[in-house]
């Protein structure tokens, strides 16, 4: 009995610390400088379109980063759709077309993400301003066309590398910019880690902040 407890105990010891090991190993991602529109009344999103900007010469990249931020969306119960369900993917983004699709699929906010810039072992943390962004409805254009340059990035990232993200929440019921944050993840071994990672937090963030209905 003594020697079937101890080799029980010892399972259950390595099992633990199997868990944290592989708990820790991951990426990991952190909202370092967020900006929120003090007028807005929270608690009114449930309904969401993903978007993310990249190389219309790199459609696939496009389509496992929207995918995976839609579900993160929809395990916590919020509606998201991948605009690339919608939208053509070699189509330039114009107001016009936005327009259309923001009508067509009656979404209650935009999640627009754009890669800002991917660093080995950079400290983003250490003196980084966080610039509120311009206050306007049709502003994601300018990083629209800002973000194109960093789209050609290796699906595949090594370790101490820090990749950034600058998201914005666009409101549809007024046309306004609502949210805008800068997210660093860190030690992504691909693609997928990046967005795993950034997506579970950016659910939660807006979840503890009060965004859904």
């Amino acid at each position: 009995m003594r020697t079937y407890l101890v080799r029980l105990g010892l399972a259950i010891f390595f099992l633990s610390f199997l868990y944290i090991i592989i708990s820790c190993s991951g990426a990991t991602t952190e909202i370092i400088g967020e900006w929120q529109e003090d007028n807005y009344q929270k608690g009114n999103i449930e309904k969401v379109l993903i978007l993310g900007i990249f190389n219309k010469d790199k459609p696939l990249m496009r389509r496992n980063f929207e995918d995976g931020i839609a579900k993160a969306f929809m395990d916590d119960g919020i509606s998201a759709t991948p605009s690339m369900d919608k939208m053509p993917y070699d189509q330039t983004i114009d107001s016009t077309t936005f327009e259309k699709y923001f009508k067509d699929l009656d979404v209650d906010a935009v999640i627009v993400s754009r890669l800002v810039g991917v660093d080995q072992s950079r400290d983003f943390k250490s003196g980084y301003l966080y610039t509120i962004p311009y206050n306007n409805y049709y502003g994601f254009y300018d990083y629209y066309y800002a973000g194109i340059q960093y789209a050609n990035t290796s699906g595949y990232l090594s370790e101490n590398v820090v990749v950034v993200l600058e998201t914005n929440i666009y409101e549809t019921k007024n046309k306004r910019l609502i949210w805008s944050g800068i997210s660093e993840t860190v030690d992504p071994q691909k693609a997928s880690d990046v967005i795993k990672s950034f997506g579970n937090e950016l659910v939660s963030k807006l979840k503890k902040e009060g965004y859904f209905k």
